[in-house]
C-alpha cells in the first residue's frame, strides 16, 4: 500500500482460533464474506451473500490476527469462505502485513475456482500463498485425500518448504476431517465434511433433544 491511498476493507464472515482440520498445525481460518460461485451442497451457504458479515479495515484485521497467532502459538494462516479470490487485492495485504510480522507463516487458500482462473482472478494473493486448494465442490465426487472436498479439486504447493511441510498431512488418509466448536452459544462444525455428514450431525443431536434453529449450509 502507498503511503496516502486509501485503506484497503475486507468483508469477512468470520475469524477462528485454533483450528486444526484445515492445514498442518495449529491455524487461525479467515472465512471471507462473498462468493459468485454457490456450489450446491456447500457448507457455508450462510457466507456467499456479498452484502453479509461485517467489512473491516485490512490493517485493523492484520492487528486481530496477529494477536491469535501470538497468543495461541499458531503455525499459520487459512483463508476460505466464501470465495477468496473475489477479493484479491486486500487479502494479499492482509498476506503481506502478517508476513512482515511472521516471516515463516504459512498460508492455505481454499478456492472454489480452478487453478487456473484463480490465479489470473487474483494472481498476488496466489503468488503470495504456500498452498492452494482449488476447484468448485463437487458433491457427487466424494473427496480423495485430506485438504479436497470432492475428488476434482486440486492441491497446488509452491514450494520445496510447502511440500515438506505438507507432506505428512497429505500422505494421511485418516486425517480428523472435521472439528466440533462451541462459541458465542453457537455450534461450529469446521473442516470439509463429506457427503451427507452434516445432516448426519443435525440428526445426532436431534435425537440427543438439540435442535438447531438454523444452519449454515441452507439458505
Amino acid at each position: 500500500m502507498v503511503h496516502g491511498e486509501p485503506r484497503l476493507t475486507l468483508r469477512v464472515a468470520r475469524v477462528m482460533s485454533p483450528v486444526t482440520v484445515l492445514g498442518p498445525g495449529r491455524r487461525v481460518v479467515l472465512w471471507v464474506q462473498g462468493c459468485g460461485i454457490g456450489c450446491p451442497g456447500c457448507a457455508s451457504v450462510d457466507t456467499w451473500d456479498p452484502d453479509g458479515g461485517t467489512r473491516l479495515d485490512v490493517v485493523a484485521l492484520v492487528g486481530q490476527i496477529g494477536d491469535l497467532i501470538g497468543r495461541d502459538g499458531l503455525d499459520g494462516l487459512t483463508i476460505t469462505g466464501g470465495e477468496p479470490t473475489d477479493q484479491g487485492e486486500p487479502l494479499h495485504e492482509l498476506v503481506t502485513l502478517l508476513r512482515a510480522r511472521r516471516p515463516d507463516l504459512d498460508v492455505l487458500v481454499f478456492t472454489g475456482r480452478t487453478h487456473r482462473v484463480a490465479a489470473r482472478r487474483a494472481p498476488r494473493l496466489l503468488e503470495a500463498t504456500d498452498c492452494v486448494v482449488a476447484g468448485p465442490y463437487r458433491r457427487d465426487l466424494p473427496p480423495n485425500g485430506p485438504l479436497v472436498a470432492s475428488a476434482n479439486q486440486t492441491v497446488h504447493l509452491r514450494s520445496g518448504a510447502a511440500r515438506e511441510r505438507y507432506a505428512a498431512l497429505l500422505e494421511d488418509s485418516l486425517a480428523p476431517g472435521l472439528q466440533v466448536c462451541v462459541e458465542d452459544g453457537e455450534i461450529l462444525l469446521v473442516g470439509l465434511p463429506r457427503a451427507g455428514d452434516l445432516d448426519r450431525f443435525e440428526a445426532g443431536l436431534a435425537a440427543a433433544g438439540v435442535r438447531l434453529e438454523g444452519v449454515t449450509w441452507r439458505p
